[in-house]
């Protein structure tokens, strides 16, 4: 194949992955507008009922349902925040992804709780879910950390120091 083909489909792709850009993100801006539209809309009607003093079963209903949007809303700004570093560095970071997943798993368990919906079987599911993406944060964060202090640049102190041990030692060799 001729590398100018190549070039040519490389700037075709990056071309079209820019346009999709353009093309998601009002959407992405329009969904966040109309969540917390959802959002004061069902806070208003709660307060509304709070406001005449009666409680009923539809209102707890809807309170319910005000915590179900409110929890989908962090959802919905965990997947922009990967969609953005999708943006910005051309890449999916695997940390983001994970802490979108975790915040999900959460997102579902406090409204199994909340609505008195819970089974054992799908409680141990979801601990057992949680438990593997937390241990995959924890880890990746160790290896980066480690990475982060394997290869960080020593101060020219330390070169130095180290330039003179291997000095010392190189002389050590020879004499021997």
């Amino acid at each position: 194949m001729d590398r100018n083909f190549f070039s040519k489909a490389v700037a075709f792709y990056n071309r079209f992955v820019n346009l999709l850009v353009i093309i998601t993100i009002p959407i992405i801006i329009f969904t966040f507008v109309i969540a917390i539209g959802i959002i004061l809309y069902d806070l208003r009607l709660f307060t509304a009922h709070i406001a005449e003093g009666v409680l009923k079963i539809e209102y707890e209903e809807g309170f319910k349902l005000l915590i179900r949007n409110i929890l989908n809303l962090f959802v919905l700004i965990e997947m922009f925040r990967v969609f953005l570093d999708v943006i910005e560095h051309h890449r999916i970071r695997k940390r983001q992804i994970l802490e979108a997943g975790i915040v999900f798993v959460v997102r579902e368990i406090i409204l199994i709780l909340f609505e008195h919906k819970s089974d054992y079987l799908t409680m141990i599911g979801y601990a057992v879910i949680l438990l593997s993406l937390g241990i995959t944060y924890i880890l990746m964060e160790k290896t980066y950390l480690e990475f982060k202090r394997f290869y960080t640049p020593f101060s020219s102190e330390k070169r130095e120091q180290y330039k003179s041990t291997y000095r010392k030692l190189k002389i050590k060799r020879a004499e021997d």
